[in-house]
């Protein structure tokens, strides 16, 4: 899945051409790799909707649950998908922000003129919330709002379990949380795929994070070697100020250690994830079908 901003970039000076090739052959590629939903982002109306149009009809499962016809109020694209995947139902739904970045905004409405209406994301995001919480056990929010405008969001809209955004290109390796609902970000131009594991035992159940054990176990090690060093200093040096500290950094591990059982506890009774952000380096084989159509292109320097 993809939270928006895909196909194009702010680049006032781009080729169209080049950037309408290199469009097309992302697409390509995300009908190659079976995504199960693509949100539509400000970038993305660059080209205008007929491009988008088109790569929706070719098989792209382009989504927005905010981006209207002005004259019926209906969504252009679908609002949301639902799959199955091992019994789980989930549904994926889209929105994007009615203000466009600054460096586009005075050339999206050259290309769409009239044509959409952006309704109100978090008016939005309560409507999909009322209509899919009966139908599915996971509602997934892909956002192109940006991190600060995701946090107000959840914060309005509980129901949602977690929101996947992108818009500034920040990349998140650990994920924040609002409420029951937890935000995640990957990298700008594909440096990094998001990879969310989730174990459900019971989707009714809230999800704890997995990686916040594995953090808190680096902190109590960090906070460890540091209470070597101390202790070795206070046996050269003794002092009542080493021993304040001391005592200090054993309150705060006896803390962790205090929320680690506590996750630990939960992890055995509730849902639970691990994400992680996995490099796309160089070193990693290529596909070489995409390999072949980036070179018919004329593209591949790109």
């Amino acid at each position: 899945m993809d939270s928006g901003d895909l196909f194009f970039t702010a680049r006032a000076k781009s080729d169209p051409e080049k950037a309408l090739a290199k469009a097309r052959l992302i697409g390509r590629a995300y009908r190659r790799m079976a995504a199960a939903a693509v949100n539509v982002g400000d970038l993305d109306l660059l080209q205008g909707l007929d491009f988008l149009r088109q790569e929706a009809s070719q098989g792209v499962p382009l989504i927005s649950a905010n981006l209207l016809d002005p004259s019926s109020k209906t969504p252009i694209f679908d609002p949301y998908v639902m799959q199955q995947v091992s019994g789980i139902q989930i549904a994926f739904f889209g929105v994007l922000s009615p203000n466009f970045q600054p460096e586009i905004a005075d050339r999206i409405p050259k290309r769409v003129g009239e044509h959409i209406f952006i309704k109100d994301p978090v008016e939005t995001a309560r409507e999909m919330v009322l209509k899919l919480r009966d139908k599915v056990d996971m509602i997934v929010l892909l956002s192109d709002l940006g991190s600060h405008r995701d946090h107000e969001l959840v914060k309005s809209v509980p129901g949602i379990h977690f929101v996947f955004g992108g818009h500034e290109g920040l990349g998140l390796a650990q994920p924040k949380r609002e409420g029951k609902t937890y935000m995640f970000q990957s990298y700008a131009k594909g440096m990094f795929v998001g990879k969310l594991r989730l174990a459900i035992k019971n989707p009714g159940l809230p999800f704890q994070d997995e990686g916040g054990v594995s953090r808190i176990q680096e902190q109590i090690r960090n906070l460890d070697r540091h209470l070597q060093a101390l202790q070795k200093q206070q046996a050269d040096q003794p002092g009542q100020q080493l021993a304040q500290r001391i005592q200090w950094i054993n309150q705060q591990k006896a803390k962790f250690q205090e929320e680690l059982r506590q996750l630990s506890g939960a992890q055995s009774q509730e849902n639970h994830f691990l994400w992680t952000l996995v490099s796309l380096n160089p070193s990693l084989r290529e596909d070489e079908d995409t390999k072949g159509w980036i070179q018919e292109a004329g593209i591949d320097q790109d």
